[in-house]
């Protein structure tokens, strides 16, 4: 007759079955509820932590800084991490967690209005395989900081840089190598120069959004039409120099934003006749 053994859900493996098959079931939500339950939860939960690819906080309304305190304590595998519009987010918070996630290659501080430039230097610094940053509307980004982005940084292939008003032409131009998606919308000092840059050394650029750089005109876009091939989607919405003198060329190959309005204004030029009405 076989003997009923009791076990206990903390006595399963940790590593081979709880690590594995149930804590990645859980939201980052429901491993902080089961945390606190007690002492050896929050001990799995910590050596979970350490494990994780992983950080999505942005969709999280009740998430704050001592809750991510634990996260910069404990988690050391991140790849990934978006903590976009997470306006309780210092530097002081921020930092230890880059410190030790040195192998990020996803990083979204998009509207983080509580950091600073400094916040970014370990990140910069240290994180060798980063691949896309998006830092939308993140007005503390300055030139020093894309400048030492460029000099550390060479597998960047994404980086949103929308609003970040501080920059402008010279910051730009170093930057924009090997890029494959480029957001530089609504930064007005963006002219010309940088579209002329973008179509030399950017060939590889897939997505470009210039929507809102109102001192860009068609010879900027036409340039980068020319030399850049593998381009897939252009947004030039607001952008009023930039008209279908050159982008008239591109629409049959790439997606642009902004619709065609010629032949509606040929169609006012030349009405059609209004037939069967008796006069």
């Amino acid at each position: 007759m076989c003997e009923i053994v009791n076990i206990t859900f903390l006595q399963l493996s940790w590593d081979d079955i709880l690590f594995q098959h149930v804590l990645p079931l859980l939201t980052l939500k429901d491993c902080f509820n089961l945390r606190s339950t007690s002492k050896l939860y929050r001990e799995l939960v910590d050596s979970y932590l350490t494990r994780i690819k992983d950080v999505n906080i942005a969709l999280f309304k009740t998430f704050n800084g001592p809750a991510f305190e634990v996260l910069a304590h404990n988690c050391r595998s991140i790849r990934h991490i978006n903590v976009a519009y997470c306006n309780w987010l210092e530097d002081k918070l921020l930092k230890p967690l880059l410190c030790n996630n040195k192998y990020l290659s996803y990083v979204n501080l998009s509207g983080c209005l509580g950091l600073t430039s400094a916040c970014l230097q370990p990140l910069i610094v240290s994180c060798k395989d980063l691949k896309s940053l998006k830092v939308k509307n993140c007005h503390w980004v300055t030139v020093d900081t894309i400048t030492a982005l460029t000099f550390h940084q060479n597998n960047l292939e994404e980086i949103d840089l929308t609003s970040c008003w501080d920059l402008g032409d010279e910051s730009l131009i170093a930057l924009v190598q090997k890029l494959r998606v480029l957001c530089i919308s609504n930064i007005y000092s963006v002219t010309d120069t940088t579209m002329f840059a973008i179509a030399q050394y950017c060939q590889c650029l897939e997505y470009l959004n210039i929507s809102g750089c109102w001192r860009i005109h068609d010879d900027g876009v036409r340039m980068v039409g020319e030399y850049c091939h593998n381009l897939k989607s252009l947004l030039v919405k607001e952008c009023h120099y930039i008209t279908e003198r050159s982008l008239g060329c591109l629409r049959n190959r790439i997606f642009i934003d902004k619709p065609d309005y010629s032949e509606y204004y040929r169609e006012l030029d030349h009405p059609l006749p209004i037939m069967g009405l008796n006069m």
